[in-house]
């Protein structure tokens, strides 16, 4: 059937609205805070055969969650017990179709004529789901109800051996029941407008759009890779995690390799680190949909997102890893854990994409310092509490501030702070009284912290920090673990992660009342632990920890990455950040290498150039060559190929293709090797940076390694450092492999362009 243009169109922009408007409904209905708040909740469409066809803005992973889900609901039960019109299945297994237990998934076959032409589904977080508070899981079982598929509607009638089996097994039965019929009340929404479309346009047609929209969305994005350089770029993140049975810190490694040829890309994670005898884990489809943010915010953000979009697209990861782990590992972190899988992929993409020359699509990580996902410090209080609340009802929710959190720095701007999260386009964070409502809390602060956005020519964007007064409880607990100390995310071209980070930690204070009476509470981390005794446990059999009446929560939350050299941002800008309370004007000196006059008005113009050019000096002085025998020498007669880095491009010098300083001409090796190995490196203690350990005397386990140009001293790339996991030795990643048949062809078109 040939498809109208026209009609084409006015049909994809109805379904997207139907689909948002699914998206509403179920917000509207639900209970869980994280989706009615935070809006981690989506709506998709799919073909008859479970295959994508278009998704809602919510909550991305979610998305590729759903198509398993369909896919396995056709496979498993269209025998028996049959599917059917007026039915709706529920599913939450994480070794099937969802990331972990909590999310949760209703999908709803669509008839018309009598036949099954299509699926809808809805998918949101639901913190309570029986089992184990979080912390102590070792296994699947012990996280609650898990389903692989259940028929829970039944001729357009809620099956109520079914639903009150699910709400019975948790602790807000009320709670977790609004929120299953928050999904069947968005299903019902993007059925009845589905059917209107096949009313409005015929079967035929709706049939025809659809695979046209699977079609157009792959040959979109075969496109878009073809026009990309072919080469492969790597990466390499850690975090941590409390061992269970050895009871001590094991640091995680997340490599990434991907390698783009043509209009196809793989994702290869081999190298990631075994499995946790923890929830830290991620199933591969668990993985499949932290993949799936990666591609459909930052690679493929401009193409409508579907089984199409990811064709061109394949995901390695090696089974028994932390990110493919073995039935019947736990994985209720897996969220967590695998929000360093996209960072991983997106630092990639970054730089692929800034190797096509396209600056407005290229930003440096959103999973920098703070708690959550791509935490800096990973230790201290969760954000999962457990007890009751002040009007003596449980409490099985968290905390979701995170999805606060600041957005990477871009080659031409800083990072937005407290913009948002990667996972969600359209996430939120709620409001206070609303959380002062069901939780017992009282907030005394939420607010940005000062230093924290990743260093950079251009910053990082700034996350919250949030401290909260425990209040109106006898037994609330929240999930712990020790303080490990390592940097998470990653910055681009020589920004950092994060700033100066930051530990969540609980306090015991001294003399609250009294200091409430005089208008005093504390109001920022840096301060915090100067109000009372600070309870950090060292227990690593700890699971959960009591969080008393009275006690303080002290909480940052996630950051943005910077990008490039910080001491080459404009001296304008750190005292516009001084000004505005960004930048303290200790740190403004010491990253930036700015210096402030004592009114905190003016830029001493002197004192700045000094204090740079010492900076300079003492990359040189500090740093040893990666590779001994290297000599410094500068390209003359280099002509431009291929700019690959802020400050690298590709260069045909002496009838060779060689990598060169931008600002300075230094060789720094052949294009077809890692122009790290001609670097200058040296190790930078995490802790005597940021002037902020772990609390209570302890040590940051990770660090950094700067590498800078031998003959400028600029900084090309900071990468974390974790000593305990691959031992003292500096293994460069090479992070930025262009392919040599690609440089070919690039370089002879320059010479050609050149010629004419």
């Amino acid at each position: 059937m040939k498809i109208d243009p026209i009609r084409y169109e006015m049909f994809v922009h109805r379904l997207l609205n139907i689909a948002e408007e699914g998206r509403i409904a179920l917000q509207k209905v639900c209970a869980s805070p994280i989706v009615v708040q935070g809006g981690e909740c989506m709506s998709s469409f799919y073909e008859a055969d479970g295959t994508t066809v278009l998704s809602a803005s919510g909550h991305l992973r979610f998305s590729a969650g759903c198509e398993d889900a369909v896919k396995k609901i056709i496979e498993y039960y269209s025998v028996n017990p049959g599917i059917h019109d007026g039915d709706q299945f529920y599913m939450n297994d994480p070794y099937i179709a969802s990331t972990h237990v909590y999310d949760q998934m209703v999908v709803k076959p669509i008839f018309a004529e009598g036949q099954l032409i299509a699926w809808t589904a809805s998918m949101t977080h639901t913190a309570d789901n029986g089992g184990t508070l979080r912390g102590g899981a070792t296994e699947i079982f012990h996280e609650g109800v898990r389903s692989c598929g259940i028929k829970l509607m039944e001729n357009n009638e809620i099956r109520s051996d079914v639903f009150r089996n699910l709400v019975e097994q948790c602790r807000d039965p009320e709670y977790v029941g609004l929120d299953l019929k928050s999904r069947i009340a968005s299903n019902n929404v993007c059925a009845r407008g589905f059917l209107q479309l096949v009313e409005k346009y015929g079967l035929e047609f709706v049939r025809g759009a659809c695979k046209k929209l699977n079609e157009d969305s792959e040959r979109m994005a075969r496109a878009r890779l073809a026009s990309l350089p072919d080469g492969t770029w790597r990466s390499r993140i850690y975090t941590t995690a409390t061992s269970i049975s050895t009871s001590k810190v094991r640091v995680i490694r997340i490599a990434c390799k991907m390698t783009k040829r043509g209009d196809s890309i793989v994702f290869d994670y081999d190298g990631t680190s075994e499995q946790n005898d923890d929830a830290t884990n991620s199933t591969y489809v668990g993985s499949w949909g932290q993949l799936f943010v990666a591609l459909t915010s930052q690679l493929f953000w401009n193409i409508p997102w579907n089984g199409g979009m990811v064709k061109p697209a394949k995901l390695l990861i090696p089974e028994g890893t932390v990110l493919n782990c073995r039935y019947p590992a736990a994985c209720g972190g897996a969220s967590g854990i695998g929000g360093f899988l996209t960072a991983a992929a997106s630092a990639c993409i970054a730089k692929m994409l800034f190797a096509a020359g396209l600056p407005e699509d290229v930003n440096a990580s959103w999973y920098g310092g703070g708690s959550g996902s791509g935490g800096f410090n990973t230790g201290g209080p969760g954000f999962m509490y457990g007890g009751t609340n002040q009007h003596n009802l449980p409490v099985g929710q968290g905390i979701y501030d995170m999805h606060a959190s600041g957005f990477g720095a871009a080659p031409y701007r800083d990072g937005v702070s407290t913009g948002g999260h990667m996972n969600n386009p359209t996430v939120g964070i709620s409001d206070i009284e609303n959380i002062e409502m069901q939780y017992p809390f009282m907030y005394l602060s939420r607010n940005h912290m000062r230093d924290s956005g990743g260093f950079g020519k251009f910053r990082g964007g700034q996350g919250l920090q949030r401290i909260i007064l425990v209040r109106g409880t006898k037994d609330l607990t929240v999930n712990y673990s020790p303080y490990h100390g390592i940097p998470g995310g990653w910055g681009l071209f020589g920004g950092y992660a994060a700033g100066i980070g930051g530990d969540k930690f609980r306090v015991d204070p001294t003399d609250l009342q009294e200091k409430f009476a005089e208008s005093r509470y504390p109001v920022d981390l840096i301060s915090a632990g100067e109000w009372g005794e600070v309870i950090a446990p060292d227990l690593a059999a700890l699971k959960r920890l009591p969080v008393p009446e009275g006690s303080l929560i002290i909480d940052p939350v996630m950051v943005g990455s910077g990008y490039g050299d910080p001491i080459e941002r404009e001296s304008s800008m750190v005292l516009n950040d001084v000004t505005d309370g960004v930048v303290s004007k200790g740190f403004a000196f010491k990253i930036y290498g700015v210096a402030i006059s004592d009114d905190g008005k003016d830029v001493d113009a002197g004192q700045t150039d000094s204090r740079r050019d010492a900076i300079r000096q003492q990359r040189l002085k500090q740093s040893t060559a990666v590779n001994s025998g290297q000599k410094v020498r500068t390209l003359t007669g280099a002509q431009p190929v291929l700019r690959i880095h802020e400050c690298l491009e590709v260069v045909r010098a002496e009838g060779n293709l060689r990598v060169a300083c931008t600002k300075c001409r230094c060789d720094l090796g052949p294009a077809a090797g890692n122009y790290k190995d001609a670097t200058l490196y040296r190790v930078i203690d995490k802790d005597a940076l940021t002037e902020l350990p772990p609390p209570l005397g302890r040590k940051s386990i990770g660090g950094y390694v700067e590498y800078c140009c031998p003959g400028c001293a600029t900084l090309l790339d900071v990468e974390t450092y974790a000593p305990t996991l691959e031992g003292n030795a500096v293994n460069p990643v090479w992070d930025i492999e262009i392919d040599a048949d690609f440089l070919r062809r690039a370089a002879n078109t320059k010479l050609a362009f050149a010629a004419e």
